[in-house]
């Protein structure tokens, strides 16, 4: 993903360590013109904030600086914890995508939940 040209990644620092990553990307037609976000954060760090703090900085910049109305995220449909904090972030179930992501052992899938974030649901 790092040397991918559509995909734009940020550190997540935390006491001068790198803890996680925030990356989005973005649908240029458009017609469907949005941006989707994917966070990576060290399970040593999770229940301290850093996630909800990273997604809604990112999340503010797609909005205000690159000027997208919506948003997209999609955590695992059973991940409660990250579905928590997006919904903290103002995103907001939309969808179950069936099967959508292979399980951790590559042996299975699991099902992705989609959500989403208009401009004007930011918190």
């Amino acid at each position: 993903m790092l040397d991918d040209p559509d995909v734009t990644c940020f550190a997540i620092l935390l006491d001068g360590r790198v803890r996680g990553m925030v990356q989005y990307g973005e649908e240029q037609d458009e017609d469907y013109r949005h941006a989707s976000i994917d966070i990576f954060v060290d399970p040593e760090v999770h229940g301290r904030g850093v996630g909800r703090d990273s997604v809604g900085t990112l999340a503010r910049h797609l909005v205000s600086d690159r000027g997208h109305h919506r948003l997209v995220i999609d955590p695992a449909a059973d991940n409660t914890a990250a579905i928590r904090c997006y919904a903290s972030v103002g995103f907001r179930p939309v969808g179950v995508l069936r099967r959508y992501e292979r399980d951790a052992d590559g042996d299975g899938w699991h099902d992705g939940l989609l959500m989403d974030l208009l401009a004007g649901e930011l918190r």
